[in-house]
């Protein structure tokens, strides 16, 4: 099991100069943890039973921005990557299987994705991943200066994977070094040379150990058949989250038997389609619970809206899930908003 220590609920912020910035978040919530890191628009939801327990570690400078994301539950985000952004992402540590649109996920998978392409990824057990999102633009004009007019396939290619144990060894060390110096003296990078110099490292790893990958070292992956059926499946489930759904109008609705819907989700998600529609509502409920107050709602008010109208069942599922009762979330509810706060210390006053 991946260890996650500190407190769930005080971020360690320090901000620099020039927009340069060093984060660390612990979150006691998927949902929580989705909302710390900048920028992205993300959507976690939990899929297996426990107490959930997060951590997430961001540096922002030159428009680069290195982060690393800890979680102990299997989940399932999901999200756009920005126009203007490449991303490249490779887990440190991990237990069990994970898959992220259809690539598998190993120690050895590197994860690649584009400018606005769509992300579905369905986390291991537990998650220990460093990423780097890094200008597009950027990205493509020091790729030509190496390489000529013609970008690298790895670099133009849609969202892929790539399996290669010392090319993820390669790209995770890297980040890992950079990471870990900045957290260790924030500091530095009130520096211009220390910042144009960590952000043409990035770029010269990135184009030299990824833009020459062969087409040999692609991950495996499910038919992208089985990847679309998956996310027609729950574009269903969402727009009718609230209502009993049979699995018979969910096969109907997809025009699919049963046994092959049953058989994607286990493929893609590692669940059966009921168990996921239930996930989906508990986290609903969750959601709702953590930004409720005991004053003016009630559990049971909660819970109907999403489904649930057998409560003493529902309290049992929802423990089985997250490790408390859904009074206990209620009676800790935070008044958590839509994002998290910018709390920052104040800027250092080092020469640049």
């Amino acid at each position: 099991m991946i260890s996650l220590q500190g407190s769930p609920t005080a971020p360690s912020p320090s901000q620099l100069t020039d927009g340069a910035s060093y984060i660390e978040y612990w979150a006691e919530d998927a949902e929580e943890q989705s909302r710390y890191l900048s920028g992205w628009d993300q959507r976690y939801e939990q899929l297996s039973p426990g107490p959930f327990r997060g951590h997430t570690s961001e540096v922002q400078f030159s428009s680069l921005q290195v982060f690393r994301e800890r979680s102990n539950c299997s989940l399932q985000e999901t999200c756009t990557v920005r126009r203007d952004a490449f991303v490249i992402g490779v887990p440190v540590a991990l237990e069990g299987a994970g898959w992220c649109n259809g690539w598998a996920l190993d120690g050895d998978t590197l994860l690649l994705h584009r400018p606005g392409d769509e992300v579905l990824l369905r986390t291991p057990a537990s998650l220990d991943l460093i990423a780097v999102s890094l200008p597009w633009s950027d990205l493509v004009r020091h790729a030509r200066a190496v390489n000529g007019d013609e970008l690298p396939p790895a670099i133009s290619r849609t969202g892929q994977a790539l399996h290669s144990p010392a090319l993820a060894r390669e790209i995770r060390g890297f980040l890992l070094s950079v990471l870990d110096s900045i957290s260790a003296s924030p500091a530095i990078l009130n520096y211009t040379a220390v910042r144009e110099g960590l952000k043409e490292g990035v770029l010269n790893t990135v184009v030299s150990v990824i833009g020459n990958a062969p087409p040999q070292n692609a991950a495996p992956r499910t038919s992208k058949g089985r990847q679309a059926l998956i996310l027609r499946a729950i574009d269903y489930m969402r727009s009718r989250i609230g209502e009993p759904i049979p699995i018979t109008d969910l096969c109907s609705a997809l025009c699919v038997s049963q046994r092959t819907l049953q058989y994607c989700f286990e493929e893609v998600l590692q669940t059966n389609p009921v168990a996921y529609l239930k996930a989906l509502r508990l986290n609903g409920v969750r959601t709702e619970l953590r930004r409720g107050s005991p004053s003016d709602t009630t559990v049971q008010d909660i819970a109907a809206r999403w489904g649930f109208w057998h409560l003493s069942r529902f309290a049992q599922e929802y423990r089985q899930m997250f490790g408390e009762l859904p009074s206990d979330t209620l009676r800790s509810a935070r008044h958590l908003t839509g994002g998290s706060a910018a709390l920052v210390m104040p800027a250092t006053d080092l020469p640049h």
